[in-house]
C-alpha cells in the first residue's frame, strides 16, 4: 500500500539556522541587512556595556510589517523575501540582500530572547521568541505557540525594532569598532542609508589604518574635500578605491585615479585604500543617470590632477614604512645568511631582496622567507652567482642567450637538490632515533616535524605554519580542554598550502597503537575548528605507532588518514633514495659541454 510522508520540523532548527554566523558582530550585520531591505533610510544599534544585562537594540525607519506579514512572511522559514516580493524593494529600488529567509533567526545564535517590535499603517505588532524554549521543545517547529500581539497606534510611525535579551555568555560581547568596521565596506558609501552605532555615524574614519584628509582648492574658486583611509594588515577592501561624491551623492565606480598603472605600487596596497573625494562642482558634467561624470569635463580632469599626487604621496609613504619594516623582520631572520656572503655579493643580493619583497608584498612572511633563503643559497653557489649576476643584467639579452642562462640554471638546481637529498638522507637516522626514543615528548617531536615537514613526503615543503595558525590552535585547546581536563589536550600542529587548504597534524606516542577512537577524535577536531576556519577544507593525519588491524581500510581516506612513525620515516628514506638514484641518471644522460 502506498502512503505519504512528511517532514518534521524539529524545533532546534531554528537555534541551528541562527548559528551560522561566525561572529556575534556578523549576526548583528544580518538583522541590519534587513533593515535596509525594508527600504530603511536610518538604522540605530544600541550595544551593551560588557559584562552587563543591557539588552541589544536595532531600531529601523523602515516600512515595518503588519500582523498578517508577520504571521505569514516573517515566521516562514527559509522563504525569502526575493523570491515573494522579486529582487527589488518597492520604494527605494534597492537590490534585496535577503535570499535564503533565515537572516530573522541571526538574534537566537547572540541572545536568548528575541522581541520583535514592528510599526505600519498605525499598527503595532509585538512577537516573542524564546531561544531555550524552541530546543526544548520535542514537537514539530509548527505547533509551538508564539506570543503576538497587534495594537492601534495614536501615529503613522513605521519601522522595526529587534531587543535581543539575555545576552550568550558562550561569546564575546559584540564590539562597537568591530561591527562598524564591518558596517562601513558595506553601506559607507550609501547616500540613502544611515546606520549610527551608539550614537556614532557609520564613515570611513572607522576603517583602522592611515586616515588621510585634503583640502583640494579649484581653479573655478571653489574646493573639493578627499578623505581616505589605507587599511592596516593584508586584507585588501571588496569596494577598495576612492569614490567621487557629488551634491551628496555617490557618482560611478570607485577608482584609483591613476594609480594603478604606476608599477611602483603592488596592486594588494591599492586594494587596501578606502575613501571619497567630494566636489560639489561636478554637477553640471554628472551624467542624466548619475551613473558617471562626462569624460572630457575640465572639472574632473583638473581633479585627477590634483587628486592623484596626494594619493600617491599617502601611497609612498605607506609602502616605504611597510617595506623598512618587513626588511629589518627578514634581516632579522636572514642575517647569519647574509652575512656570510662576500662584500661584492651582498649589494646584488639586497637587490634581489628588494624585488622579492616587492613581488610577494602582502604575502605570508613565511612565503617570502622561504624564497629569500633560496635566493641566498643560490648566491652562495659559485655557480649561481655567476648566473644571477646574468639574470639581473638580462633585460637587453637575446633570446638565445637567455635559454642558455635558464638552461644552466636548471642543471645547477639539480645538483643543488641531489646536495640537499644526501644532507637529509644523511640525518634521517638521527631523527628516527630522536623521534621513537621513548624519552622525547610529544611536544619535542612536534617541534621536529615542523622543521621537517619534507619528512612526510615532496609535497609537504611547500605547506607552513605561521603565528596566526598557532593562535587558532591554542585557542581551540585552550577553550575545549580546561577545568581539570588540560592532561587530555592532544599535540595538534596546523598547516596551509599555498592553494589556502588546511591541514592537521595530530600527533600520538611512537608506542601508541592506532584505533577507531583516534579517528573519532580526529573528525571531532575537524568539526571543532570549522569555528575558527568556517567553510575552509580541514585534512587531518595522525601520526603513531602502529596501525590497529581495524584501521588498516582507512588508509586511503581522503581527508583523514593515518600513519606511523616507522612508516612514516621508512618512506622518506625510500623517497629520497628513489630521487637521488634518478637524479644520478639523469646527469650520466646529458651531454657534457
Amino acid at each position: 500500500m502506498n502512503t505519504n510522508a512528511n517532514f518534521k520540523v524539529d524545533p532546534r532548527l531554528a537555534s541551528l539556522l541562527g548559528e551560522n554566523y561566525r561572529s556575534t558582530e556578523l549576526a548583528i550585520k544580518e538583522l541590519i541587512d534587513n533593515a535596509y531591505d525594508a527600504d530603511a533610510a536610518h538604522v540605530w544599534v544600541e550595544l551593551p556595556r560588557p559584562l552587563s544585562d543591557d539588552p541589544i537594540v536595532i531600531r529601523d525607519d523602515g516600512t515595518g510589517m503588519t500582523e498578517a506579514e508577520v504571521r505569514n512572511e516573517y515566521l516562514k522559514i527559509a522563504s525569502s523575501r526575493a523570491s515573494r516580493k522579486g529582487d527589488r524593494t518597492r520604494l527605494k529600488n534597492r537590490l534585496v540582500k535577503g535570499r535564503k529567509g533565515i537572516g530573522k533567526f541571526a538574534g537566537l545564535m547572540v541572545a536568548s530572547l528575541m522581541d520583535l517590535r514592528t510599526y505600519t499603517r498605525g499598527r503595532e505588532t509585538q512577537l516573542r521568541i524564546w531561544r531555550d524554549e524552541l530546543i526544548r521543545a520535542r514537537h514539530d517547529l509548527e505547533q509551538i505557540d508564539l506570543p503576538l500581539t497587534a495594537r492601534t497606534l495614536d501615529t503613522d510611525t513605521s519601522g522595526t525594532e529587534i531587543i535581543l535579551s539575555g545576552i550568550n555568555q558562550n561569546f564575546t560581547f559584540p564590539n562597537g569598532d568591530r561591527l562598524k568596521r564591518l558596517l562601513v565596506l558595506e553601506y559607507g558609501r550609501m547616500d540613502d542609508f544611515k546606520i549610527y552605532v551608539d550614537g556614532e555615524l557609520v564613515d570611513i574614519e572607522n576603517i583602522p589604518g592611515d586616515a588621510f584628509e585634503q583640502h583640494i582648492p579649484l581653479d573655478n574658486g571653489e574646493a573639493a574635500m578627499l578623505r581616505f583611509t589605507i587599511s592596516n594588515g593584508k586584507q585588501t577592501l571588496k569596494q577598495s578605491g576612492i569614490a567621487l561624491r557629488v551634491g551628496g551623492k555617490i557618482v560611478g565606480s570607485p577608482q584609483y585615479f591613476g594609480l594603478e598603472e604606476n608599477e611602483d605600487f603592488p596592486p594588494r596596497l591599492l586594494r587596501r585604500v578606502y575613501g571619497e573625494v567630494a566636489a560639489d562642482s561636478l554637477e553640471a558634467d554628472v551624467t542624466a543617470d548619475w551613473g558617471s561624470v562626462i569624460d572630457n569635463s575640465k572639472v574632473l580632469h583638473e581633479l585627477r590632477e590634483k587628486v592623484r599626487p596626494v594619493l600617491e604621496a599617502a601611497f609612498r609613504s605607506v609602502f616605504d614604512r611597510e617595506m623598512h619594516e618587513a626588511r629589518s623582520r627578514l634581516k632579522r631572520r636572514i642575517n647569519g645568511n647574509m652575512e656570510r656572503l662576500p662584500a661584492h655579493r651582498k649589494v646584488y643580493a639586497q637587490r634581489f631582496l628588494d624585488k622579492v619583497l616587492h613581488k610577494f608584498y602582502g604575502e605570508s612572511e613565511t612565503r617570502i622567507f622561504t624564497v629569500v633563503s633560496l635566493l641566498l643559497d643560490a648566491f652562495n653557489q659559485d655557480d649561481h652567482w655567476v648566473l644571477m649576476q646574468q639574470l639581473g643584467g638580462a633585460n637587453g639579452a637575446s633570446e638565445a642567450d637567455l635559454t642558455e642562462v635558464f638552461s644552466r640554471f636548471g642543471m645547477l638546481d639539480v645538483a643543488l637538490i641531489a646536495q640537499q637529498s644526501s644532507q637529509r638522507l644523511a640525518i634521517l637516522q638521527d631523527l628516527e632515533k630522536l623521534i621513537l626514543d621513548p624519552a622525547s615528548e610529544l611536544t619535542q617531536i612536534r617541534r621536529v616535524m615542523a622543521s621537517n615537514l619534507w619528512l612526510l613526503g615532496p609535497g609537504y615543503p611547500l605547506v607552513s605554519t605561521s603565528q596566526e595558525l598557532e593562535q587558532v590552535i591554542d585557542m581551540y585547546t585552550g577553550h575545549k580542554f580546561t577545568n581539570g581536563h588540560a592532561k587530555e589536550a592532544p599535540t595538534l600542529l596546523l598547516l596551509q598550502d599555498f592553494s589556502k587548504r588546511f591541514l592537521l597534524l595530530d600527533f600520538k606516542t611512537p608506542d601508541h597503537m592506532l584505533d577507531l577512537q583516534d579517528r573519532r577524535r580526529a573528525k571531532a577536531f575537524q568539526e571543532d575548528l570549522q569555528v575558527y576556519l568556517p567553510g575552509r577544507k580541514i585534512d587531518v593525519l595522525i601520526i603513531g605507532g602502529a596501525l590497529g588491524a581495524n584501521l588498516v581500510h582507512q588508509r586511503t581516506h581522503t581527508d583523514l588518514r593515518f600513519l606511523s612513525y616507522k612508516g612514516l620515516i621508512s618512506d622518506a628514506r625510500v623517497q629520497l633514495n628513489w630521487l637521488l638514484s634518478s637524479l644520478q641518471e639523469r646527469r650520466e644522460a646529458e651531454p657534457t659541454v
